[in-house]
């Protein structure tokens, strides 16, 4: 069957431009670029009626002698369902009469599902469902997809249908399998069937054995069990999207990355996601807006490692600023966060989509408005176009009520609780240290000593120590570094020490204490100024912009804030420090500190 020539419409041609040769009006197609399970295929008898695989086809076709023209017959329909191709296929079954009595009459233009002789015709099918085969019960199927009206005994013969395919299933290939499953994921109206869970399960290992359309529909399959069952090798379907790519349409492509992206995956192969943007930047002005979204979702969630993700992820904001005036809020919040993870922003992007927005306030959800403040406060982004209260440094005091209100901490508790969703608790906490220090005339609603003090423990590391061990994180080992330096500057009678200035900092400052210093004098000492305190804070990598030494918004923030809490903030950052010698690094604290000594800034 592999080597026969196989007929198809024109209209497919959309689909597979390719791989097609137009001969006489009629389009012809190789047997190697057709899916096995499709019933394009021609009946051929003896080999001399097939054309040999190691020959050229359409040279072949031209000689009609090589062909019987009974091999060979037209395909009157082919069923298209979200840009992927389905089997009609029309084999004679065991039980002929009901099998095409029932086809007969659904096919009907004047067809009622409601009569009685359709519901004579649906008890017969039950009856006699053992004796047809299985294209024919992946026909019954697309039938009442197209007819898509429910009745009790329109479900009572799906149940049966997804039954019978489950008890059938063994024996067929996965051609047949996935279309099976595949037109039962058509009957929207339904609940998942048993069919479509047996065949994620059954071919999880095959998936590499599948086409570029079967794998689409798998994916799309999947998607709606919400998560990868661990007998699925996720990195066998990264390996085989990764093969088929270029045979795959933008619109399919955005299927398997919203696959992805709703079973809560993310694509661990950098060069996946490295063709996939690609594939986006090539066609986003000629696609549709969800596909678009649905591929940024998958992005965003694949470049959470600064250190590990697919460099193309840096384009996209930059070349696709231009096509923010053709997409909606929902797709534009998502070309902003998309690289939120690894902290890069491309500002004129950020300002072109929140001026979009505010044309367009109505159709904007609450979590996109949050999220685009969120982008501007965390990116620094000074916005011409928006004035937030976030970036100008105030808070809303009608929203801060709000927040802070009993009832809604209660329901944010809760939500937080049923979802592992913890960062409700964070910023509630935020918010309310933060009112001690920018608002202290606020007299409305605070968190209450208990849910205060539980809500730090959940974000509070301990304060790393040489003496406690050596298993530090980068920021942690950037920080003792820190204070070695500050401990020698300072010398033995000025005890320098990391500690948590707010209850709502995640990360702990280094702190110390002078007692003035002579300007004239070129050693630090202990004179007769007053007491001065200083914080010096270490800017790691995730406080400042990607590629770049710009602050990103929580490290404004701790700044402002310590700031206003009296001490002379000193800001370290990591790419300045970590480069230089010893010597040098003692030198460059050293430098800072007479800076902020003589109110001098750096």
């Amino acid at each position: 069957m592999d080597h026969v020539i196989k007929k198809i419409l024109p209209q497919i041609l959309v689909t597979h431009q390719k791989y097609f040769r137009s001969l006489g009006g009629c389009y012809y197609l190789s047997s190697k670029t057709v899916l096995s399970n499709m019933a394009l295929l021609l009946k051929s008898g003896d080999k001399e009626d097939c054309i040999p695989e190691n020959n050229d086809p359409f040279r072949l076709l031209l000689d009609s002698n090589l062909i019987h023209k009974k091999s060979i017959t037209k395909c009157h329909s082919l069923t298209l369902h979200n840009g992927s191709i389905l089997p009609n296929m029309e084999h004679f079954s065991k039980n002929k009469s009901h099998y095409e009595e029932f086809i007969e009459w659904i096919d009907k233009p004047d067809f009622d599902i409601k009569s009685e002789k359709f519901k004579t015709l649906i008890s017969g099918m039950l009856e006699n469902l053992h004796l047809i085969s299985g294209e024919h019960l992946v026909n019954i199927i697309n039938r009442l997809c197209l007819n898509g009206e429910k009745t009790k005994q329109v479900e009572c013969l799906v149940t049966k249908l997804d039954q019978k395919c489950c008890e059938n299933s063994r024996k067929w290939d996965k051609s047949i399998y996935i279309a099976a499953a595949w037109s039962f994921f058509q009957l929207k109206s339904y609940s998942a069937f048993n069919l479509q869970k047996k065949m994620v399960m059954d071919l999880a290992g095959v998936v590499k054995q599948m086409s570029s359309q079967e794998l689409i529909m798998y994916l799309v399959i999947l998607k709606q069990f919400r998560r990868f069952p661990r007998k699925i090798n996720k990195a066998d379907i990264e390996i085989r999207l990764n093969e088929v790519l270029d045979n795959v349409s933008i619109e399919d492509l955005g299927l398997a990355c919203l696959a992805f992206f709703e079973c809560n995956e993310a694509v661990q192969n950098t060069e996946l996601v490295g063709r996939l943007v690609e594939r986006l930047l090539i066609d986003a002005n000629s696609t549709d807006e969800k596909t678009v979204g649905s591929m940024l979702k998958l992005f965003r969630r694949s470049s959470t490692d600064s250190g590990n993700f697919a460099k193309q992820v840096l384009d996209i904001q930059p070349r696709l600023c231009d096509l923010v005036h053709r997409w909606n809020p929902k797709v534009l919040i998502q070309l902003i966060a998309v690289g939120s993870n690894i902290l890069f922003f491309h500002h004129a992007t950020i300002e072109r989509v929140a001026r979009k927005i505010l044309t367009c306030l109505n159709e904007a959800r609450l979590k996109d408005l949050e999220r685009l403040a969120m982008a501007i406060a965390i990116s620094c982004h000074q916005s011409p176009s928006v004035s937030y209260a976030i970036i100008a440094n105030r808070y809303l005091e009608q929203l801060l009520r709000i927040a802070l209100n009993p009832d809604f901490v209660e329901i944010a508790k809760n939500f937080s609780d049923q979802s592992s969703y913890n960062s409700t608790k964070r910023e509630l906490l935020l918010v309310n240290c933060s009112l001690n220090i920018e608002m202290p005339g606020y007299d409305g609603p605070r968190l209450c000593t208990n849910d205060a003090q539980t809500f730090e423990k959940l974000y509070r590391k301990p304060i790393p120590s040489v003496e406690k061990g050596n298993n530090f994180t980068n920021h942690e080992a950037f920080l003792l570094l820190l204070l070695d330096t500050v401990r020698k500057i300072l010398g033995e009678k000025n005890s320098a020490s990391l500690v948590y200035l707010q209850p709502h900092f995640v990360t702990p400052d280094i702190v110390f204490k002078m007692d003035g210093h002579d300007e004239k004098n070129t050693v630090m000492s202990y004179a007769n100024c007053k007491v001065q305190r200083f914080a010096l804070i270490g800017g790691s990598r995730n406080m400042y912009s990607r590629f770049s030494d710009h602050p990103m918004g929580p490290l404004s923030m701790k700044i402002r804030q310590i700031e206003t809490m009296g001490y002379r903030v000193i800001v370290i950052p990591w790419f300045e420090f970590l480069k230089r010698s010893k010597s040098d690094r003692l030198a460059l604290i050293s430098h800072r500190i007479r800076l902020k000594i003589n109110d001098r800034k750096i």
